[in-house]
Order: C-alpha cells, then structure tokens, then sequence
C-alpha cells in the first residue's frame, strides 16, 4: 500500500468510526464520551507522522474533522460540508461548535480546506517585495463560515490522490538537484504572471481582493514560501544563487531573471512592460521599477538581460531577453567562456568580423614618436596606471564596479588613424589588439550603409549595441575596429534639404552619442581627414596621422613582406626597392603578392621569387599611383 493510500485509508477509517458514532449519540449531545478512544488515537497518531503530512502539523481535532469530510466525500459524494455540522460531529453542540470555528479557519490557512469567501488584505511597505508575508494577510471571517461551506482544497486533495506534486509536500528538505530548484522557480513565476494579469484595481493595498484573485495570490505566495523553506536547509550550489549572490539582485530582480529563463526556454518574446508589471502592486510602482530594466540598471550594466535598446539610444518600452550565455549558466551550471560568449553574441550576425591578431607591436613599422605615443595610450589597461589615473579623478572607468565582483568596468580607450591608402593604419589596428591580448571585432561602413531608409540607423545601433553587450559580458572584450569611417563621420550639414540629409545628420549624431559613452577599445581609420566634423575630435583619445613611410621604414616593409619562407626572397635587395618606389605598406603587400603567384606558377628551378618579378609589379602599381611619382635613382640594375 502506497503512502497516500495509507493516508487516504485512515482517514476513512477515523470517518467511519465518527459516522457510526453519530447514530449512537448520547444524552449529552457529546460524542466524546462514546468515541473509541483508543482505536481513534491509533489512527490520528499513523495519520500525523506519515511524511507526506507531517508538515501540516494537524493536532488531533482537526485530523477528526478531515476525517469527517473525507468520509463523506468518498461514501456519500458530498463535495461541500457546512463548518457547523463537521464540528457538530466532535462537539455535538452547537454552541460548542461556535467556540471551535477557528479549526476551520487553521484548516482554510492550511490550504486544505477551501472556502469562497475570504480576505486578501495586503499592507503597504516600501521596503518589502511584491509578495511578502510581511505585507499580505489572508484572513477568514468566522462569521462567514456560518454563511458559506467548505470543501476540500485542490492541492490537499491531489495530494492524497498522489495526483499532482502538492506545494506543501517536501517544504522542510533541501534542494538536491538544480533542475527540482529551477522547477519550483518556474512555478513561482508562473503564477506571479497569472496574478499579474489582473487590473492593479484588483489586487489594490489595504483592501478585500476579490474570490479568484485571492486564489491566485495564495497559490503565488505558497510557491515563494516553499522555495525559500528549502533553500534554508539547502547546502548544494545553484547557479541562479550563484549569480544573485554574485551581482548582489533583490527579490524583484531574481523574478526578472529566472521569468526571462523561464520564457527564453518556451521560446517567447518578453516586452519591458510585461516585465514591470510582474514586480509591480500599482501604477506607481510600476514608474518607480522602470529602473530594474533601464539601461543603467544592474542587470543591464552587468550583461545579464539585453534590451532592445542599449545604454546608447534610449527608447520607449520594447522587448528585452536574457543572456544566452547566462541561460546556460542557470540551466548547465557550467561556466562560459569569453569565446562561448562571444559566439553567442555574434550568432547570425553580419555587422562583424572576428580576427585572431597574428601581428605584434614590433611588427608595426611607424616611426619612433607614434609607437611611443601608441604604447603609452595602451598603458591604461595596465592596472597600477589605471588605478592612479583613476584616483586622480581624471576619467570615469577602469576600476570602479558596478554593483558586481565579478568584473571591473573596461577603460573607454577611442582612437582615430588618418592617413592615406595603405599606410598600416589596420595593421597597426591588429597589433594594438594582439598587444592587449585581445581579439579583433571588424565593420566596415560598406555593411552599415543601406539603401533604405532607416536601415542604416538601425545597423548603427546594432553594431553599438553589440559591441556595449559585449564589453558588459565578456573579461576581455575584443577591440572594435571601424575601418572607412570617412563617410559617416563627415561635417554635420547645417541646411538639411532632403530626407537623404537628415538621414546622414541622424547617423553623425547616433556616433556622437555612442562615442560619448563607449567602454572598450575603439579604433576608427579614415583616409581624408579634413572632411571630419569637429565635434568627433574630443571624442577620441588619441588621433594619429600615418604618414607616407621614409626610406627607412620603407626598407623594413620591404623585410616584413619579404619573409625567408619564399624562394629567392633573401637575395632581392630591399635596400634598391626602398630608395626607388615610395610605397606604402600596402602596396608593397600588394606587389610581394602579385609577384609570388606569377613565381609559384613556373616549373620546379624557375619557381622562386626574383628582382625582376618585384620591379615588374612595382611598375605596375605605380601607374595607379596617380600624384605620386617614382623616385628618380643614379642606378638600377
């Protein structure tokens, strides 16, 4: 015999021996004086340390009531019982039943009997979560129970059907696995949604709530109480805790976190203001807890929810999720990489590229003065100089935390190359990025430009967006490399004639806004820097020009792409192709590719890159160089 039969066969039986009892009701009007005290006791005594009802805590009169109704129920298929005469089958008197009427009200705060007329009476208190024990009162009037019937409450009921896992069941034992507390979460949020379907003028403080949104409520709070019940005898780590311990969340900001798991897992859209009024009693509050999902909110400082809209571009209302990486950290309790983050981030994205830096520092190839300059800007992502800077009170950033341990706020570094075609101003991007051990993040303008209207801004917004969401989620957020930025960081026009001028003021002022409050590293090449607006200059920290190599420089270019890997390059003379062609890196690059592939093409001896093969190349791309000539030389051979 299973445990709830046990359950279910001694109240019947203690039912019974009530029911007989009855018949043989004494002159008294007393039906203690006749009950089989023994046999009764025996069987309330089984009845109260069976595990699933231990945690009711009935004393022996209420176990003779349930008996009662139990009885009925199963023999007579009586569903609702009048509180009177249940008592009258203990007390037999009436005007004793009267004194006793608070062991139906202990058994309707039990949830295991039920009735339709209640009091919800919630008490306002700023500092208490939605649901509180200390805010929310449940009282049953006595007086109504002269007037109203009661009948067995569902989860009592399923409870000894072993129909359904009851609230109450397993309240004093601890959570063993992840997945049985992400369970009962979810139910808790769940409900919470249900309630929070209801006008604020139903469920408003200091007042009765009406029958069904009462029920709702005490299923909601039955929920909140049986998680944190046991979670106090729980000794296993959970990572939802795990992270509410970590980033310091309240209550409401718990809801909002395992809600968005539980809707990311069923594969809904959430909108911000479903959200709030999750966490919210009334209007008020639901214009105060805007702040929980603002864009300077914890969870979105931290990364653990993303908006629609970032801190960037602020808007009205949207829809916000949670982080992937975060939902496999709550579901897999396993820790994710910056890689892991990074691929989920970027999934099906085409704003982006992801490069591995193969370049170092020393194979930048600047003069002097510019990688002293490059370097001593790198300093600070050193922590000792970024630790003074910050304690002079020179910039905001660095070391300062944002309601977490779990990772300081990244150091806003923006930098603008100018130069013409060619003169390293993306190699230098990479060697930056290897240089900090960083990985680097490519757009270039020719993804972000549309032909629509509006689509542009929106690719704008995304690419910022992204990169925000990254630099919160990640340790080491890649640097952002905006290459051929020419044409949207232009002079603002002051006379806007046509949609297509607004357009481009829109898009001038969406970088402005962005490039105020970025944090990362954010590299932004152009080749024509006059046509800059002014209003970008302060927004960068460091502005280089790269200019047309020196000889010098041109002989070390000539080296870096002339590796001892190809065949015959260790004979060509750098020194006479420097003083002749006044190349940039990248067309050396180019002329070193185009003459490889025609050496690769010949046969076994003849396959190795010779002189001839680079001037031949050299020659043909200085016909595009248009307005710089070839340097005139006393000899070539």
């Amino acid at each position: 015999m299973t445990k709830q039969y046990k359950a279910q066969e001694n109240l019947f039986k203690i039912g019974e021996i009530l029911h007989i009892a009855d018949d043989q009701e004494d002159e008294s009007g007393n039906l203690n004086s006749i009950l089989p005290d023994k046999k009764i006791s025996r069987l309330t005594k089984v009845f109260k340390k069976l595990p699933e009802i231990k945690n009711y805590k009935f004393n022996n009169n209420e176990i003779l009531l349930l008996g009662c109704a139990w009885y009925q129920l199963v023999s007579q298929r009586k569903q609702f019982f009048d509180p009177i005469e249940l008592l009258e089958k203990i007390y037999g008197s009436r005007a004793v039943c009267i004194r006793n009427l608070p062991i139906i009200t202990d058994l309707l705060n039990k949830n295991v009997f039920f009735t339709e007329k209640k009091q919800m009476i919630q008490k306002h208190n700023e500092s208490d979560h939605l649901f509180s024990s200390a805010n929310t009162q449940i009282q049953y009037n006595q007086y109504s129970l002269l007037e109203n019937d009661v009948y067995f409450h569902r989860s009592f009921l399923s409870l000894l059907l072993n129909e359904t896992e009851n609230i109450s069941e397993n309240t004093d034992k601890p959570y063993t696995t992840n997945r049985e507390f992400l369970k009962d979460w979810f139910s808790y949020v769940h409900h919470l949604w249900e309630f929070s379907m209801y006008d604020f003028t139903s469920r408003r403080y200091d007042s009765e709530m009406d029958q069904v949104a009462s029920n709702d409520l005490m299923k909601t709070m039955q929920w909140e109480t049986r998680i944190e019940n046991r979670l106090k005898s729980t000794t296993m780590d959970l990572p939802l805790i795990d992270i509410v311990n970590e980033y310091h969340l309240d209550h409401n900001e718990t809801v909002i976190l395992a809600y968005l798991v539980k809707e990311d897992m069923e594969g809904n859209n959430v909108d911000t203001d479903e959200v709030i009024k999750l966490i919210s009693r009334d209007h008020h509050e639901m214009y105060l807890h805007k702040q929980y999902i603002s864009p300077d909110s914890k969870l979105a400082r931290n990364g653990l929810i993303e908006l629609s809209e970032n801190v960037f571009f602020r808007s009205k209302g949207g829809e916000l999720r949670i982080s992937p990486d975060i939902t496999r950290q709550i579901i897999m309790k396993t820790p994710v990489s910056d890689d892991e983050r990074l691929s989920q981030i970027l999934k099906g994205n085409e704003i982006f590229s992801l490069l591995e830096p193969s370049h170092t520092i020393n194979d930048l190839i600047l003069p002097d003065d510019m990688k002293k300059t490059i370097m001593t800007s790198l300093k600070r992502y050193e922590k000792n100089v970024d630790k003074t800077i910050s304690g002079w009170k020179l910039f905001e950033g660095g070391t300062s935390t944002v309601g977490s341990t779990r990772k300081t706020t990244e150091p806003g570094l923006l930098m603008l190359f100018h130069g013409l075609p060619g003169t390293g101003k993306t190699f230098a991007s990479a060697a930056i990025a290897q240089a900090l051990g960083k990985k680097l993040l490519v757009t270039d303008m020719s993804r972000i430009q549309s032909m629509w209207v509006g689509e542009s801004e929106k690719n704008v917004r995304r690419l910022f967006t992204i990169f925000e969401r990254i630099v919160r989620r990640t340790d080491n957020p890649p640097v952002l490399l905006l290459n051929e930025a020419d044409q949207f960081l232009t002079r603002r026009l002051s006379k806007t004639g046509s949609s297509v001028d607004v357009m481009y003021n829109t898009l001038q002022n969406l970088f402005l806004e962005a490039f105020e409050h970025l944090k990362g590293v954010m590299i932004a090449t152009t080749n024509i820097r006059e046509n800059l607006d002014p209003a970008f200059s302060r927004r960068f920290n460091l502005k280089l020009e790269f200019p047309l190599p020196e000889y010098l420089e041109r002989e070390k270019l000539w080296k870096l792409h002339l590796p001892g890997s190809i065949p015959g390059a260790i004979d060509i003379d750098v020194k006479a192709l420097a003083r002749s062609y006044s190349f940039t890196g990248g067309q050396i690059s180019i002329v070193v590719k185009n003459a490889a592939t025609e050496a690769a093409g010949r046969k076994e001896k003849l396959q190795k890159l010779t002189q001839a093969d680079i001037i031949k190349y050299s020659e043909i791309e200085m016909v595009s160089m248009f307005d710089r000539k070839k340097i005139k030389m006393g000899f070539y051979i």
